[in-house]
């Protein structure tokens, strides 16, 4: 099965490809999907939620694979990132947000070849930029998720996400697969089922606020405009008849783990964030806190479509492919797996 038979099966419209750290593979995924789309007809659209493509990292000064787009795609990408002046791409419609890069322009290319994707700087803007496309003919906008912008994963943004992993994230394959593992279980956090309750929280959400939700699904805002150092601040907060938290911003790790330690208060108060991109957590931390019966909901699903996997490093040590592959399709089950050079996957229905 081909990545853009997923896409096309749920008839997507856009598409993020999200990666877990540096060289883990996701140009590699994006070059695999705009391949793909592009034999079967689908006009494009293309941006990015930092900066990709360029021929060198900036970080690391490590080699980096280009992003080739086809003729006719669309691109959303700051005038600096390309030359206008050379034939290559052609304005179609510019935009009001500007990065510190330069304003963000929608542009077409006019003959195949490299791009470096610049894109807007915040959720919104990122919408709006995949709409502009959308309403400019594209039939697919691809997002790509530059270097620790797991955001670009909201359903805010895209329909579905791709995640990329490799040998990059960790310093053994025991270590990559359950920080993959646990990425996965955050981007597959569910709705609550007490409709009343989500409701509730919603309002928090929307809000920006910090609330605590009793039994009579009342929320009592909290004085805080972070929940990061508040750890002590929130647990106290916590009252008898209260059955959840709201987050309007991140849920971050510190409070996660604290909460791990109260497994009392675990069983009655439930957590709720906007989607899993919000959750900041490690795996040994987000584990303890399952363990003790601690349950996050969401009120934006993210549709996470598949995994690719890339068994190489340039930075550390290197995996079997098949063992690895192998390794974290088991962990992320049934979700599809993907090794994109190996040309093998797992969790896929046989034809």
């Amino acid at each position: 099965m081909a990545l853009i038979e997923l896409v096309l099966k749920g008839k997507y419209q856009s598409v993020s490809v999200v990666g877990m750290a540096k060289n883990v593979g996701k140009t590699v995924t994006l070059n695999r999907l705009i391949d793909e789309a592009s034999a079967r007809g689908l006009f494009l659209g293309m941006t990015s939620s930092g900066r990709d493509g360029e021929r060198v990292d900036e970080i690391t000064r490590l080699p980096k694979p280009a992003i080739r787009v086809g003729q006719g795609t669309l691109v959303a990408t700051v005038e600096s990132a390309v030359n206008l002046g050379d034939g290559r791409f052609e304005l179609v419609e510019g935009t009001p947000y500007v990065t510190q890069l330069g304003r963000v322009l929608i542009l077409r290319a006019r003959q195949p070849g490299p791009v470096v994707l610049v894109g807007p700087d915040t959720t919104r803007q990122l919408h709006d930029v995949c709409e502009t496309m959308r309403r400019n003919g594209a039939q697919l906008v691809l997002v790509d998720g530059a270097f620790d912008r797991v955001a670009t994963a909201a359903p805010a943004i895209t329909q579905a996400t791709i995640l990329a992993t490799g040998a990059a994230l960790g310093h053994s394959m025991a270590q990559t697969v359950a920080r993959t593992r646990t990425v996965v279980e955050l981007f597959n956090l569910k709705r609550t089922r007490d409709s009343r309750l989500e409701e509730a929280a919603r309002q928090a959400i929307l809000a920006r606020k910090y609330a605590l939700i009793d039994e009579a699904y009342q929320p009592r805002h909290l004085d805080i405009k972070t929940a990061l150092d508040q750890s002590a601040a929130i647990i106290q907060a916590v009252t008898p008849n209260m059955r959840a938290i709201a987050f309007g911003g991140a849920l971050p790790g510190s409070l996660i783990k604290d909460l791990a330690g109260q497994p009392k208060l675990l069983k009655k108060v439930e957590l709720f964030v906007s989607d899993g991109t919000k959750v900041f957590v490690d795996h040994g931390v987000w584990k303890k806190f399952a363990a003790a019966g601690g349950r996050v909901h969401v009120l934006y699903p993210i549709n996470l479509l598949a995994v690719t996997v890339n068994p190489y490093s340039p930075v550390g040590p290197s995996y079997q492919p098949r063992e690895f592959l192998d390794r974290v399709g088991a962990a992320v089950a049934p979700l599809p797996t993907f090794d994109l050079v190996l040309g093998e996957a797992v969790n896929v229905p046989t034809r």
